[in-house]
C-alpha cells in the first residue's frame, strides 16, 4: 500500500500528536523536552538539498515509542528539511503494516522517510539497534527490583511499568542521541542509493520464522 501525498498530509503534527496522547502524555513531553538533537546530526539535515517527507507511525502505549518517537520529533520540529506527519498506528494498522515484513506486521514506532514525490528513502523500525542491549538490561535490573520489593500480581505489572517509564525519562538525551544518529545514518545511506534500490532500512531486527 502506497502513502499518497493527499494521505500524507492527512497526518499530525508534533503539536496535535501530543494533545492526541491519551497515554504517557507527560513522560512523552518530559522525553521530548529532554532531548538535545546532536550537532553533526543537525547539521547533516539542515544541509539537505531538498527536504524529505518524514511519515511516522507511534503509539502511545508502547515504550519503545515513548523513547524514540518524541526524539525522531524533536528533530523534525528543529530543521525546515524534515515535513513532518504523524500518525496514530492503531489507526492506520494496515498502512504502517505495508512497511514491515510480514513477520513483523504490528511493530511499532515505524519512520518512514520520502523525497518530494513520495519515493521512498528509508525505513527505519521501532528503535536504534544500538539501543537493545540497554534496554535488555534495564529490563533486567527491574524485574530484579521488582523481585526484591516482594510485589505479586497486578503490583508487579504497575511497579515494572513505573520502573521502566522513569528509566526511559532520565535516559531521554542519552538514548535520544543514539536513536537520531542511527536514523541519521539511515537517511543518508537511502540518498546514496539509486532510487531503484531504496529505500535504505534499520532499526531493530528480527529473525523471520523458520520454514
Amino acid at each position: 500500500m502506497a502513502l499518497s501525498k493527499d494521505k500524507f498530509d492527512q497526518g499530525m503534527t508534533t503539536q496535535e500528536y501530543i494533545d492526541y496522547i491519551k497515554v504517557n502524555k507527560q513522560p512523552f513531553i518530559d522525553i521530548y523536552n529532554g532531548v538535545e538533537v546532536p550537532a553533526e546530526t543537525q547539521a547533516f539535515f539542515d544541509g539537505l538539498a531538498e527536504p524529505l517527507n518524514l511519515a511516522v507511525f507511534t503509539s502511545d502505549w508502547c515504550g519503545d515509542a515513548m523513547s524514540t518517537t518524541p526524539a525522531v520529533l524533536k528533530l523534525a520540529d528543529s530543521t525546515d528539511k524534515l515535513n513532518l506527519q504523524v500518525f496514530s498506528r492503531d489507526d492506520e494498522l494496515e498502512l504502517t503494516n505495508s512497511f514491515l515484513p510480514e513477520h513483523r506486521a504490528g511493530t511499532v514506532p515505524v519512520f518512514v522517510t520520502f523525497d518530494a514525490e513520495m519515493g521512498e528513502v528509508s525505513r527505519f523500525i521501532e528503535t536504534a539497534r544500538s539501543l537493545v542491549p540497554q534496554i535488555d538490561s534495564m529490563d533486567d535490573n527491574i524485574a530484579q527490583e521488582v523481585a526484591a520489593e516482594g510485589a505479586s500480581g497486578d503490583e508487579v505489572r504497575a511497579a515494572t511499568r513505573g520502573k521502566r517509564t522513569a528509566f526511559r525519562v532520565g535516559k531521554a538525551n542519552d538514548w535520544g542521541e543514539m536513536i537520531l544518529k542511527e536514523f541519521q545514518q539511515l537517511v543518508a545511506e537511502g540518498l546514496e542509493m539509486a532510487p531503484v534500490q531504496r529505500p535504505s532500512e534499520g532499526g531493530t531486527e528480527w529473525p523471520p520464522p523458520e520454514a
